[in-house]
Order: structure tokens, then sequence, then C-alpha cells
């Protein structure tokens, strides 16, 4: 019995079939299905039932996989600890959410260059619900995405805060005060998609302050959503630091709101079982490149925090 039959035995678990085990895996189905049968003969049990078009647990592969999933993240944790980062090579996929892609990227990936010389980035960039999605699928390696993200067997590293407040274009008539959510859904408002780590957090904030919120325009790209502000076409939710060379030369204006919304958390997200340690390196090196600062004037925590946070 080795590791790498019992992380594959998780991936087929995770993906629903020997086909997405080998995709995530960077694999062939048929060595997929070798290491298999490899781990069955050597456990003298089978641990699929492959009667149907899906990889099905028998009751044996049902005891087996939580032993199974202990066993892989022990492993990731001595590779992680221990394990050289530095000589590693290979293909790495990495999900970027729009706001970090716009800003701090480049960085990034300079820096990513410059220490792992040999590794070969792909990268997708998404919202973070898909984003997520596809991490806990085995199609990323990492996620660089809107916190906090939840799910079974994920580790997340805080990358920092952005402030996202409410703009419209210069020539909008508003009255001194600070607008309510009520008075805010009287303009027309631009906003993320539904699959957007903002969209429930304005829809509850509009919620709780008696008003509906149902935006003229949706899309999937901040900098869109700006532009179409900076046009005139209504005013949306913006990040503040990305935004201020806009507001200094009065492209855009703040529109002060009562309530404030709470700033927006960036985090690094990997399986925890992932016996690479590169991947881990790289969400490391993620922290060290941020742009977005660990205090804000808003945040739940005003600490830079030192070490990884597991969501299981």
């Amino acid at each position: 019995m080795h590791i790498r039959q019992l992380e594959t035995f998780i991936r087929i678990v995770d993906t629903g079939s020997f086909a997405g085990a080998a995709q995530a895996m960077h694999a062939t189905q048929s060595t997929i299905s070798a290491r298999m049968r490899e781990l069955e003969a050597s456990l003298g049990v089978p641990l699929f039932d492959r009667s149907g078009h899906r990889a099905v647990l028998t009751p044996r592969g049902r005891a087996l996989l939580a032993r199974a999933r202990r066993m892989v993240e022990l492993a990731a944790d001595i590779a992680r600890d221990i394990g050289d980062a530095g000589s590693a090579g290979g293909i790495v996929r990495i999900g970027v959410a729009g706001l970090v892609a716009m800003t701090w990227l480049p960085r990034l990936l300079a820096a990513l260059r410059q220490r792992f010389p040999a590794v070969t980035v792909q990268l997708e960039i998404a919202l973070t619900t898909p984003l997520v999605e596809r991490l806990a699928s085995g199609e990323l390696d990492l996620a660089i995405a809107t916190g906090p993200v939840q799910g079974a067997r994920l580790e997340c590293l805080a990358l920092g805060y952005d402030e996202f407040v409410w703009m419209g274009p210069p020539g909008l008539a508003l009255p001194r005060h600070a607008l309510t959510p009520a008075e805010l859904a009287d303009l027309p408002v631009l906003g993320l998609s539904e699959a957007s780590h903002h969209y429930p957090v304005i829809e509850q904030w509009f919620s709780a302050g008696q008003a509906s919120y149902q935006p003229v325009v949706s899309c999937s790209n901040v900098r869109v959503l700006a532009d179409l502000t900076m046009a005139g076409l209504g005013v949306s939710l913006l990040p503040l630091r990305s935004c201020r060379a806009d507001l200094d030369a009065g492209r855009l204006r703040l529109i002060e709101t009562r309530p404030a919304l709470p700033p927006v958390q960036f985090v690094a997200v990997h399986k925890r079982d992932v016996l690479d340690p590169l991947v881990g390196a790289i969400a490391e090196l993620a922290r060290e490149t941020s742009e977005f600062p660990f205090t804000s004037s808003r945040s739940p925590s005003r600490r830079r925090p030192a070490r990884p946070r597991s969501t299981s």
C-alpha cells in the first residue's frame, strides 16, 4: 500500500469517477485503474462496485475512506513541513478572483517565476463560487478568492482585506446626508453576478434596510462595473484602493451610506490532503506578495495571521 494509491482512491471518491480522478491528477485513466487494482490486491478486498456508471464504494471502501484521508493529510503535512518545494517542477493550476488579477497578480507571478523557475502556471480568472467548486472537484490546485471560504478539508491562508464602497458618476445628484439602503435602492444599481461573494452580502445589506436589491445590470467583472458607473449608467459597489485613481481624477465619486459594508477578506485556498508541498508554498508566496492590507478600520481582525487556518 502506497500513499499515492490512497490519494488516488480519495480522488475517485471526490470526483465520482475514475475519469474525474485521472483529470484531477494529470494521469491517464488506465494509470488510475492500475493503482486501484494494486491497492485492492494489497488489501485483498474490492473497494468499488464497478457494475454501474459511477464509482460506488463497497462497505470495505467506505470503512477505508476516513482512514485514507487521515493518512494522506498526514503525508501532506510532512511534505509541506519537510519537503523542498524550491526544486519543484510541473504544472500548477491557479484560480484567481478578478480583483486580484486586476491588481497584484503580476507581482505574484513574477515572484513565483523567480522562486520556482521550473513550474508552469495555468491561470483561470473567475468569481469565487466557480473557483471553489473547481478546487473541490480537483480541477484547480489553488484558488485566490474572496473569503471566508467554508468547506471540509480545505486550508485557508488570509491574504488581507479590501474595502468596498458605493460609488457613482461625478454628475449624479445626491443628498448631503449618508444614504440608507432604501434611498440607494431608488437609484439604478449595477452589481456583480450571483456567483460573486458580494451578491449575498449586498442582498442582505439591502434587506436589513427594508429595501430590495434589484440591479439593473449584473456582470462578473469589477472593472466593467467601474467603467459602466463612470459612463453614468448607475451606482455600484467598488473596491476603494483599486478605484482611487478614478476618484482622484473626478471620474467617480464616493457615496456615503449608512451603515457601511464590512471589508472583504481575500484568501488562498487549497485542499489539506495535497501531497505536493509546492501548492502550500505558492499560497505562502501569495501572502508575501499580496497588496491588500491586513488591517482595516472595519476589519474583523487587526492582526496579520501567522499560520494557515483549516476549515475542516
